[in-house]
């Protein structure tokens, strides 16, 4: 069989379908790292039934369907399909009707994976087997991955021997032998378990013989006990029905007693709602009663108030009378003093001599003016005194009236404060009401509080909502940007990779080759490889095998036109002298300078031509490793330069992703954390409407109660409001301070004027001293004549005033009068209503008298009523009982009947016959039903001793004997067929062996032909190590390459364990070709001399076999052998595509790279 196509869809990268051709001879698959070549062969393999996703670079199963891309959704399903040629009828009989086999595996997420045979559905073992029988598999060596080659280099022996078993040809035979030895594992296996279960069996017999003779012993107390729980049963059923009997006649005589307590209670509800009828009427009245009382008594209480201020104002004004006539008689003492001092002047007047006024006329005139400055004084002085008498006896007036005014109130308040604080006294047993106020407002409070609480944690939670939306937003938004940095670092490190594999470093202690120390301007890394050649791959170290050690600088010049490539190059000192002797030349002058070079002077151009002077010459047609290998190291400086602001571009994309998720994540807890709250907020707000609604009943009947008894508080609170509005409008006793000051000012004011006086006097004895040498009789008349003119006015002054005092105290007279009428008027006031206030009293007392006397005959009706309820209760509470009674008695009664009919079959009338012929007489009439019950018990706990019973143990035990008989011919039976597959075995193993070793002998033969070919010389042989069993053997490599002693694979060079591996493997294909192989980067460890006889190898191979080979490379000279090429591309980031490819184009492609 041979596969002629493979078709991919939904396959990791290969999101489209796409068909890969698999046709004779050599087909070449390039392109870019990462772009998805790979993955092909991993199709291949899954196709012909890998099971370990591990080894197809994924987690698990669902990691091989297509996984999504930025313009691309993920898949559901994966498909891979495999085209077989069956033409020559090569396939299993069950499937070689066809001359095409289509082999599809489908993968769908989450469900697994099917296979399929031409339509047909089958198991993966089937597809196993198929390909193991025509030397192929998921496994096989002809399918080598990449890393493959140094996985063989470095595997063990044991692991190496697979390759022979391939070819050989037995890796069918090693499953069919494997399954062989699994099912004689199994048929020993249960041969030893049949045996143990014989001996159970055995075992169980004895024990089923003994558990008979138990079982009967069982059966014999259990019907004794049926017998007995017979007659308990129809004991009991006799008892309830008696107890039913009685409880119905109870029931009865109790349902009389029923009805005439009824009966009593309505006439007693009756009478109680006709007496309480009456009582509103006279609670209305009273309280109106009440009413009109409390009225009048502030009526006569403002009367009382009234009288005594009209009392007070009378006394207050005969007071000002006397105080106006002792001013009156104060003035005209004063007026009688002046008419004495004017007639006493006058007097002297007419008593002076006549002189002449004009010898001390300026003297006099001065001391007159002084005097008139002293009488003017003295004047001020006796103006104030008098005012400030005047004030001081109004302000005694006012506080007389003001003090006997506020005494009267303060004691009207006392009497007032005492009755509201009694009446408060009585109101205090009324104070859980008015908490139960303050509990409805904490209540109401509380229910807002959480009503508040509940809103907010909704609020919390739409809020968490929206936060949520946002950070997935972000997230989400954050995701692509992420992506696409993580793809263009991965992409740029694949390459990287692939360029450091290129340029991979020798291992061990070898020094690094002079190349990685070079350092080429843009556009002359060919001329430097051209000048330089394979000499650029030694190192500087001088214990390598090949150095350079540097050399004396040389003077020889170049040819005129040529420029010493050190000029373009940095390069160790040791390649100075070689540099100093390549001169650049441009391509045309390079044929024409190379006849005037010198020994060991050499030409190059920038394109990688080279000019030698020995007149070798070189184009840049010609391979050139050590040019690519420059262009390479330049390509990987420029790519790590680029890698590190790539890399931190992902790092910061990383960080916005992770803090995104960290942002999301902790949305979400918040929004669980607050719909969490939701529930406790309406549950708490549930139970705050629950309280508000029972505090705010209790709050209602409360208040029912304190406005009936706040009314007698109310009214006292008014009339003590009355009484606190008076004393309010009475101004504050500060009249003794304004007294003393207004004293204080009049004896200030006296002695000025007794100062003013003595001054006046002083003034006037200076005006007549002054005018002595006047004529005494002139000066003392004018003195005199002024004293004339001023006692006169102010005669006539104190006459002014003693007419208003007069008038003022006229007026006084007239309101004491009037005054002293008041409190007589108000008394009668007083007296007449106080005759209605004890009327009213009186009233109220009888109103009072009356209701107390209603209330009392309401208490008397409901306690009879209660009386009667309660008896009525009691006769209900009674019927209940007897009802519960009857119930229960009926209960049982249906209890021993249904006992009777489920566990016996029977009426409880027909039990007596069941006890009758399982017991004797004796047992029947001697016990109760008590010490039936006990018997029984002392029974079952016999019959419980005995322990688990089998009452099938007979029986069973038949059965036993006869599975036991079965049971020895099926163990014949088995070790029979245990010989036949030991023989079997032996014989798959014979078989194995003698084809593995012929396998052995043919692979070592063509294993040491290829070695020489590959090496042109040396030698190399396979050997079976670690056992002598060729099956349980290992296959070491021993290899001696040209110029070097024989060792094992470890032990040589990368590049020679490379071909030699390369010649093991086709060493199985000569031996047992596969249909295909499939060879990912196998060349890449090789240089361009060993790649190209790796390619003679292989298209020696496509001679010698029919095996089609598939090779995946990045080497042109790989390329260039191929038959075909196809290419994978990734244009669409994350999506592979297949085309075919020029042969022309992929080697300028991979130049380019």
């Amino acid at each position: 069989m041979q596969i002629t196509e493979l078709r991919i869809a939904g396959f990791k990268s290969f999101v489209d379908p796409q068909d890969l051709p698999v046709e004779p001879g050599l087909t070449g698959i390039v392109g870019p790292n990462g772009c998805g070549k790979s993955n092909l062969l991993e199709a291949l393999r899954w196709a012909m039934g890998a099971s370990s996703a591990r080894a197809m670079r994924g987690g698990e199963m669902d990691d091989l369907i297509f996984s999504g891309s930025a313009g691309r959704p993920a898949r559901e399903t994966a498909e891979v399909s495999l085209i077989l040629d069956n033409s020559k009828r090569t396939a299993p009989p069950e499937f070689n009707g066809s001359d095409t086999l289509e082999i599809v595996r489908r993968i769908r997420r989450g469900a697994g994976t099917s296979y399929k045979l031409n339509g047909r559905t089958v198991r993966g073992k089937d597809i196993t087997l198929l390909f193991a029988d025509a030397s192929t598999g998921a496994n096989s060596p002809a399918l080598v991955r990449q890393g493959q080659i140094s996985e063989l280099i470095g595997s063990k022996p044991q692991n190496r021997r697979r390759i022979l078993e391939e070819a050989a040809g037995i890796a069918g035979l090693n499953t069919r032998r494997h399954e062989a030895e699994l099912k004689l594992n199994a048929a020993e296996a249960n041969l030893e378990r049949l045996s143990e279960v014989s001996a159970e069996v055995e075992r169980q017999l004895a024990s089923l013989k003994r558990q008979a003779a138990k079982a009967r012993r069982y059966k014999k107390l259990s019907e004794e006990i049926f017998a007995l729980d017979a007659l308990v049963a129809h004991l009991r059923w006799h008892e309830a029905k008696l107890a039913c009997e009685t409880a119905r006649a109870k029931l009865e005589e109790t349902k009389r007693q029923v009805e005439d307590a009824s009966r009593q209670d309505a006439t007693c509800e009756a009478a109680r709602i006709e007496a309480a009828e009456g009582l509103a009427p006279l609670r209305e009245a009273e309280s109106i009663v009440a009413a009109k009382l409390g009225q009048a008594r502030i009526a006569l209480a403002k009367l009382e108030t009234e009288c005594k201020s009209a009392s007070d104002a009378h006394a207050r004004l005969e007071a000002e009378a006397t105080r106006l006539m002792e001013d009156i008689e104060r003035e005209q003492t004063a007026k009688t003093e002046a008419e004495d001092a004017l007639a006493h002047a006058k007097f002297e007047l007419s008593a002076l001599p006549v002189e002449d006024e004009a010898a001390n006329a300026e003297t006099e005139a001065q001391t007159r003016a002084a005097l008139e400055a002293a009488r003017a004084e003295l004047a001020k002085a006796e103006q104030a005194a008098d005012d400030a008498q005047a004030r001081l006896s109004e302000a005694r007036a006012r506080r007389q009236a003001s003090e006997d005014q506020a005494a009267a109130q303060t004691r009207r308040k006392a009497q007032l404060t005492s009755e509201v604080e009694r009446l408060r006294a009585d109101m205090a047993a009324l104070e859980d009401a008015v908490t139960l106020v303050s509990k409805l407002k904490a209540a109401k409070a509380a229910e807002e509080e959480a009503e508040a609480a509940l809103q907010a944690a909704e609020r919390g939670v739409e809020e968490a909502e929206q936060r949520l939306t946002a950070a997935r937003d972000a997230e989400t938004a954050a995701q692509p940007p992420r992506d696409e940095a993580a793809g263009a670092v991965r992409e740029l490190e694949a390459e990287i990779g692939g360029l450091r594999k290129l340029l991979r470093k020798a291992e061990g202690p070898s020094a690094p080759p002079v190349v990685e120390r070079i350092r080429t301007r843009d556009g002359f890394e060919k001329a430097v490889a051209a000048a330089l050649g394979d000499d650029i791959e030694a190192p500087t170290d001088k214990a390598a095998a090949m150095y350079w050690g540097g050399a004396d600088a040389v003077t020889q010049m170049l040819p005129d036109g040529a420029t010493p490539l050190s000029q373009y190059t940095d390069a160790p000192g040791e390649l100075a002298a070689r540099l100093s002797q390549c001169g650049l030349v441009d391509e045309a002058d390079g044929p024409r300078l190379a006849t005037l070079l010198k020994p060991g002077q050499r030409l190059v151009s920038a394109e990688g031509h080279l000019w030698r002077w020995d007149g070798f010459a070189r184009t840049p047609d010609a391979p050139v490793s050590a040019a690519a290998r420059l262009e390479q190291q330049a390509r990987l400086e420029a790519a790590l330069a680029e890698l590190r602001p790539l890399q931190e571009t992902l790092e910061a994309r990383e960080a916005e992703f992770t803090s995104a998720r960290e942002a999301r994540i902790a949305a979400e807890e918040t929004l669980r954390n607050c719909r969490y709250e939701v529930a406790p907020a309406q549950r708490a707000l549930n139970m705050a409407r629950s309280t508000v609604a029972e505090v705010a009943q209790a709050s209602e009947r409360a208040a029912m109660k304190r406005d009936t008894a706040g009314e007698a508080l109310s009214r006292a609170e008014s009339e003590l409001s009355i009484v606190n509005e008076n004393l309010a409008l009475i101004a504050p006793s500060d009249s003794r301070e304004q007294e003393s000051q207004l004293e204080a000012r009049l004896a200030e004011a006296r002695a000025a004027v007794a100062e003013n006086r003595s001054a006046e006097i002083e003034a006037r004895g200076r005006l007549t001293d002054i005018t002595r040498g006047r004529e005494q009789a002139a000066a003392r008349r004018q003195g005199l004549e002024r004293d004339v003119q001023t006692w006169t006015s102010r005669i006539t002054a104190a006459s002014e005033r003693v007419g208003r005092l007069l008038e003022r105290r006229s007026a006084a007279a007239a309101e004491a009068l009037a005054a002293k009428t008041r409190p007589q008027q108000l008394a009668a006031e007083i007296e007449t209503m106080s005759a209605e206030v004890a009327g009213l009293e009186t009233e109220r007392q009888k109103s009072a008298d009356r209701l107390a006397e209603k209330e009392a005959a309401i208490r008397d009706a409901e306690f009879a009523a209660r009386r009667a309820s309660a008896a009525a209760s009691e006769a209900r509470e009674s019927l209940a009982g007897w009802k519960v009674k009857l119930e229960t008695a009926e209960s049982r009664l249906e209890e021993s009947v249904e006992n009777a009919r489920n566990n016996f079959q029977r009426t409880p009338e027909g039990l007596l016959a069941i006890a009758e012929a399982g017991l004797d007489d004796e047992d029947i009439g001697e016990f109760t039903p008590r010490d039936i019950e006990r018997r029984v018990e002392d029974l079952r706990r016999t019959r419980d001793q005995l322990g688990g019973v089998n009452p099938e143990a007979e029986e069973e035990a038949a059965e036993m004997e006869e599975r036991l008989g079965a049971q020895v011919i099926e163990r014949e039976d088995l070790a029979k067929a245990i010989a036949k597959l030991r023989q079997g075995v032996e014989a798959l193993n014979e078989e194995g062996r003698d084809r593995l070793v012929k396998a052995f002998e043919q692979v070592n033969e063509h294993f040491k032909a290829l070695f020489t070919a590959l090496f042109r010389g040396g030698q190399a042989e396979l050997r079976l190590v670690d056992a002598d069993d060729p099956l349980q053997a290992g296959l070491e490599i021993f290899a001696q390459p040209p110029g070097k002693k024989l060792g094992t694979l470890n032990l040589m060079s990368g590049g020679e364990q490379a071909l030699t591996a390369a010649a093991l493997i086709f060493a199985v294909f000569l031996s047992r070709p596969a249909p295909i192989c499939v060879l990912d980067e196998v060349d890449a460890p090789l240089d361009d001399a060993n790649v190209d006889r790796f390619c003679n190898m292989l298209n020696e191979m496509r001679q010698r076999t029919d095996t089609r080979f598939v090779v995946i490379t990045h080497n042109p000279v790989t390329m260039s052998r191929m038959d075909r090429l196809f290419g994978v591309t990734m244009r669409e980031q994350g999506v592979s595509k297949l085309v075919s490819v020029d042969l022309q184009a992929a080697e300028e492609l991979v130049a380019a790279e």
